[in-house]
């Protein structure tokens, strides 16, 4: 099954809500801040370690910024976590928020 088969049987009516205003986002910009806090450091901190200011990371923590899959490697790397052990979490952290809607 090749991609353009896979685009023509997507329904055409329903538009993706973007993943800014998405309720997932919350359980996302957690998993970043809860490895960033297991690391002990601040964001200031953390924020030299990627060569980032803090403002970047809190933006990061709250939200606001979304991180691309490169991005999500070099957190991950600056905290000493697998990408695996982060996607876990998120994945915890999403199966939490949605037994408490």
């Amino acid at each position: 099954m090749g991609v353009k088969h896979l685009q023509t049987t997507l329904p055409r009516a329903r538009r993706a809500q973007k993943s800014l205003y998405r309720p997932e986002n919350k359980a996302l910009s957690a998993s970043f801040r809860q490895i960033r806090l297991a690391t002990g450091l601040s964001q200031h901190e953390f924020g030299s370690l990627l060569g980032r200011n803090q403002s970047f990371i809190s933006a990061v923590e709250t939200g606001a910024i979304r991180l691309d899959a490169l991005q999500i490697r070099d957190w991950c790397d600056a905290a000493h976590v697998g990408m695996s052990a982060w996607l876990q979490l998120f994945e915890t952290l999403l199966f939490r928020q949605a037994g408490d809607e």
